[in-house]
């Protein structure tokens, strides 16, 4: 019988030429699909690799050290140690594996630190993070059928994957990562960073909590330190500014509330008018009306 035998679905390998997406350096990433006498073989790692396992179950060995993973599972390995892994025979494996490393200094980076010392044992290497899958998958697709736009969205796939590893961790060990941010100022561009690009799926600024595990209060003081205007502020002008560009685009008040996540049109109405003195409904005749006297004046 054949070892060593499965399927590769899919596999981009960057290991000459790391492919760069933002702070992110992507070295491989793929999917597996093994037979019931599959084991990869042992081999050496040189980078940061997270395996989580779709469907099936094994074994997977850190230095000879077996851990056995399952279905959810998400699974650490480190450079400088050596990885094997066997599926099971009666249920065998399915995984996605990606390799890469971040930029130094950058959010990424710190939250791979964090990871590797929480888990510094084989045994701590496993999670279950049933959202995993989803980044993963969509993370793939990606790759499979780039544009313009891909790079940016496999950065944010990756430091979502990272954040919801170090999120579950947290949860298990009961200590929360708050050493990951020391510079302010690196921590503030980070904020900025994320706001411009999440502005239509944050709810809230305390939803920030669990990008960057400090607690909101935190994050405005530095954040205020670090600019001379209060978060809050901030992201409010974000908001508002986002919506007054799809008013222009001519959406409704109710579409933009909703891309927005307010949680009813006069929430929104009341935000929208506190910050320009004009209601979004006469926010949106005054450009109709700018618009159609345009067209006269041509």
């Amino acid at each position: 019988m054949l070892k060593n035998k499965y399927k590769i679905s899919y596999n981009q390998v960057f290991a000459l030429n790391p492919k760069r997406c933002r702070n992110y350096f992507l070295i491989q990433a793929g999917e597996a699909l093994c037979a019931k006498d599959t084991v990869v073989p042992e081999h050496q790692q040189n980078y940061f690799e997270i395996t989580y396992v779709a469907n099936g179950k094994g074994i997977s060995y850190i230095n000879d050290i077996p851990v056995e993973i399952k279905k959810n599972d998400c699974f650490f390995s480190f450079p400088n140690e050596t990885h094997k892994i066997i599926s099971d025979e009666q249920e065998p494996l399915r995984f996605v594996f990606l390799a890469f490393y971040a930029k130094d200094r950058s959010h990424g980076k710190k939250l791979i630190n964090y990871i590797t010392q929480s888990c510094q044992e084989p045994a701590d290497r496993k999670y279950r993070i049933d959202s995993i899958y989803p980044l993963c998958a969509n993370l793939l697709q990606e790759l499979r059928s780039e544009d313009i736009y891909s790079e940016r969205v496999i950065a944010l796939l990756l430091e979502q994957i990272l954040i919801e590893c170090s999120r579950r961790i947290s949860q298990k060990t009961k200590i929360p990562p708050q050493h990951i941010q020391t510079d302010s100022t690196v921590l503030t561009h980070d904020i900025i960073t994320y706001i411009d690009q999440n502005i239509f799926s944050l709810k809230k600024i305390g939803d920030l909590e669990n990008v960057f595990f400090y607690d909101v209060n935190n994050l405005s003081k530095i954040f205020h330190t670090q600019t001379g205007i209060s978060l809050n502020k901030y992201f409010i002008s974000k908001k508002m500014e986002a919506a007054s560009e799809l008013l222009e685009k001519g959406e409704s008040v109710t579409e933009v509330s909703d891309k927005l996540q307010y949680s009813s049109i006069h929430a929104f109405s009341r935000a929208y008018k506190k910050h320009f003195n004009l209601p979004p409904s006469g926010s949106k005749n005054k450009i109709l009306n700018a618009g159609i006297m345009g067209n006269g004046n041509t």
